[in-house]
């Protein structure tokens, strides 16, 4: 029996597909459509359908998270779903019409999509705390889950104040004029590592009540926070002050809900599911302080929905146990032939991938598009879909991410680095394969891939999960004597990561990047230009 996963409705919709428990193929809409946080699940459906393992007669379970699309996905009795889902029920077993087919269906709660996939990369441990925190999800803004004896329980919705909630961040970037929609609160986290935190501001953020359950509550809330900020978001430095003050609020507030929930009754792992827990300062803290491992998967927020509403299924209704699946499972890797067909329909000449030969241009200072296999869960590069440059050559910074990614210039670039250089380096830390923690720095050599307080948001890589970057870094490190790399994600001007060969070329053959490795073929700008 194949069972599909399906997000139909709000950002970041997408869809997956299961098999005795095996994800068999993942897809985010925005990376087809090419529209940023895309909100119609039309064209992952349809990519679903086009995949050569799709058996639509075998279709025996959709999953469907909340809310859904009714004119997509028809859920039978869907006014009493929806009323039950608001009451906080995890989820409710109907039948739905789905590729021309009337299905058995679940519908899953919001929230217990994102508490899924969170307690799948908690392994196989059998107790756990798993906090949801997000800007808004079914039937709260944060909710605490409890996974013991092989169930799934909500323990308590809203626990955190609203300064410590995905509500917050998007009021405050509201607030600050960075404007609104799901990409704000990861904008304005950014703003924080330029001042320290003001205990002036700390308090009049502490003295803003929110109008929970008023209509438009974001801009509500964002118009009380631009009152307690009279003064004090005129210029960049008070606005970074301002953001840093609530970043303390927010990590504090994070760390005291899990630390007391813990000591009243100790699990095994703490996970963290929803936008949320892509806050890579709260996570370093946690992980420092909290007394049990912390999991948290590559796609916690809603891009990892349509994965998460499958493995609920299965987990809690099916009693099927989800095999682990790699973080590199989206869509369909491009073939060779597909590749050159379109560099030659694009002009393009290309030479054979040489890992030496790449890894001398970046120790040049070239700028390299990197794409290969299928692409990542989520949304971090990890070496899929990436852009890479030298980590210690001054002005790369500026020249990545303002004149190529035509970002704003307070945010940050990440660097990838070797596990066993990590080790090397800092024998005491932990692993980040996800991109998820905060590092200190100094001493590194990581400088145009650090934030200005002397942090790095790093990603660590084994020669498992990525052998191919694994060996350029591996070149690149004998040849430059830096200790990794400079990795961002493979798009730009607020475009999604790039799927495809031809979604490289359009994004960025006008750019400045010099070099673009497709799977084993490679175009150099410097060859072209000279034919």
């Amino acid at each position: 029996m194949q069972i599909v996963g399906i997000h139909s409705a709000g950002h970041d919709t997408g869809i997956s597909l299961w098999e005795d428990g095996e994800l068999l193929f993942s897809v985010e809409t925005e990376r087809l459509t090419r529209r940023r946080h895309d909100h119609a699940a039309e064209a992952a459906v349809a990519a679903l359908r086009a995949f050569p393992g799709f058996d639509v007669a075998r279709v025996g379970l959709v999953a469907v998270s909340t809310g859904y699309r009714q004119a997509l996905v028809q859920v039978e009795d869907s006014d009493r779903i929806r009323a039950a889902i608001a009451e906080r029920t995890l989820h409710v077993e109907t039948r739905c019409g789905l590729f021309g087919r009337s299905i058995p269906c679940v519908v899953v709660a919001h929230e217990a999509s994102h508490a899924a996939i969170a307690l799948h990369y908690a392994g196989a441990a059998a107790s756990a705390l798993i906090l949801v925190n997000e800007g808004r999800g079914s039937f709260s803004r944060n909710a605490l889950f409890d996974f013991t004896g092989g169930s799934l329980a909500l323990l308590e919705t809203d626990p955190l104040p609203w300064f410590g909630s995905g509500f917050g961040w998007s009021a405050m970037g509201y607030a600050i004029d960075l404007g609104r929609g799901p990409s704000v609160a990861g904008k304005t986290m950014a703003l924080g590592g330029f001042a320290p935190p003001d205990p002036r501001l700390m308090e009049a953020i502490l003295e803003v009540a929110p109008d929970l359950g008023q209509a438009d509550e974001t801009r509500r809330l964002a118009e009380r926070s631009r009152l307690l900020a009279e003064g004090q978001i005129d210029s960049f430095d008070k606005r970074a002050a301002l953001i840093s003050s609530f970043q303390q609020l927010f990590t504090r507030s994070v760390t005291q809900l899990l630390t007391d929930r813990l000591a009243g009754r100790p699990r095994e792992v703490v996970a963290l599911g929803g936008g949320c827990a892509l806050n890579i300062v709260a996570n370093a803290q946690l992980r420092q302080e909290l007394n049990v491992p912390l999991a948290i998967p590559p796609a916690p927020n809603d891009a990892g929905q349509a994965l998460g509403a499958a493995i609920y299924a299965m987990r809690f209704i099916l009693g099927i146990e989800p095999k682990p699946f790699s973080v590199y499972s989206v869509g369909e890797a491009e073939s060779p032939e597909a590749v050159r067909r379109t560099l030659a329909e694009a002009g393009l000449a290309s030479t054979d991938y040489c890992p030496d030969h790449v890894a001398e241009r970046l120790a040049e200072g070239a700028v390299v598009a990197f794409m290969h296999g299928k692409a990542e869960c989520g949304p971090r590069a990890l070496g899929h879909r990436s852009i890479l440059a030298h980590p210690g050559l001054g002005g790369m910074k500026q020249k990545v991410s303002e004149r190529i990614k035509h970002r704003e210039w307070f945010r940050p670039l990440a660097p990838v680095v070797r596990d066993e250089t990590l080790k090397r380096l800092r024998p005491e830390a932990q692993l980040s394969p996800y991109m998820l923690f905060n590092y200190d720095s100094d001493g590194l050599g990581l400088s145009e891939a650090s934030h200005i307080d002397g942090t790095a948001r790093i990603q660590t890589l084994n020669h498992v999960d990525n052998p191919k970057l694994h060996q350029l870094l591996d070149r690149f490190e004998r040849v430059s004597g830096q200790n990794g790399l400079i990795n961002t994600s493979l798009n730009a001007g607020g475009r999604p990561i790039a799927q495809t060969t031809r979604d490289v070329l359009d994004d960025f053959w006008e750019s400045e990047v010099d070099l673009f490795v497709f799977g084993e073929s490679v175009v150099d700008r410097a060859a072209v230009n000279r034919a």
